[in-house]
């Protein structure tokens, strides 16, 4: 896999929109639900169907399972095929510059067998130069659709606990270090976790860092990689970077949410271990 097979540039896709499943995942963690959907209807590519984070991308279960679990396969399945998603087709996600979404449908569909691409800059990069919007609800026929999850490499608590590569905390520096915690029970990091954060994947204008400067960030990391953050959302933009240097890092699901839910696991606060 390399930079091509998991971006699309706003150029490239202009010139293929009539033979893509476009899909607009726009979220924000925090804000009220529907907000991304309203954000959609005032305005949105052509052809692009909105893509419910909360409901399709990830499931709702105890809290051990963190706050955005895996879904399932028939729960994705449907929720793809009201969007007239059949899988014949290749996928782009957006969302918008800075935002971690695109990157979660990204690796969802790609964790589960289907052809899907990020437009790299999201919502901001095909605006800048004036390209048409349209809004409302797009109108589309429900199709059948059959996915195939474990594609992409997953692990789970055990596997994080004494992980035998580099675990990569994808969350700020802060809250990495248990300074501060707004979303979970317990502050601080996994036992033995490097800082790695999110906020170092995206360029000034919000697209993926070029090639060598995610080389900077992911080339000198000990194999195998792996990393979370608070409910594995963000996380998915560095196995999408990570992807397109054609590296392979897993993706615990549960990450901190589901780690600091759990008493019986242990938590460390302060600055990355030395290697």
């Amino acid at each position: 896999m390399a930079r091509g097979d998991v971006l699309i540039t706003p150029d490239e896709l202009d010139g293929v929109l009539a033979d893509v499943d476009l899909l607009d995942v726009r979220w924000r963690l925090g804000e009220p639900s529907g907000a991304g959907r309203d954000r959609y209807r005032e305005a949105h590519l052509p052809g692009a169907r909105f893509l419910d984070l909360e409901t399709v991308l990830t499931r709702h279960g105890e809290p051990t399972d963190g706050r955005h679990p895996l879904p399932d396969a028939d729960t994705l399945a449907r929720g793809l095929g009201a969007l007239g998603v059949d899988g014949s087709r290749p996928i782009v996600v957006y969302d918008e510059a800075g935002s971690f979404a695109a990157s979660r449908a990204w690796w969802v569909l790609r964790w589960a067998g289907l052809d899907v691409r990020v437009l790299d800059g999201g919502i901001d990069a095909w605006t800048v130069h004036n390209r048409p919007m349209t809004t409302g609800d797009a109108i589309v026929e429900s199709a059948e659709l059959h996915v195939t999850p474990g594609q992409l490499p997953t692990i789970e608590a055990d596997d994080a606990a004494g992980f035998s590569g580099t675990l990569m905390d994808a969350r700020a520096p802060e809250r990495y270090r248990g300074e501060t915690e707004p979303m979970d029970p317990v502050a601080g990091h996994i036992p033995g976790a490097v800082n790695v954060p999110v906020s170092d994947f995206f360029a000034a204008d919000g697209r993926l860092p070029e090639q060598d400067r995610l080389r900077e960030l992911l080339g000198d990391q000990t194999a195998p990689l792996a990393a979370y953050c608070g409910s594995g959302v963000s996380a998915a933009q560095l196995v999408l970077a990570g992807a397109a240097l054609d590296l392979e890092i897993a993706l615990y699901p549960g990450s901190w949410s589901a780690w600091s839910n759990d008493p019986s696991r242990p938590v460390a606060t302060g600055e990355s271990e030395p290697a």
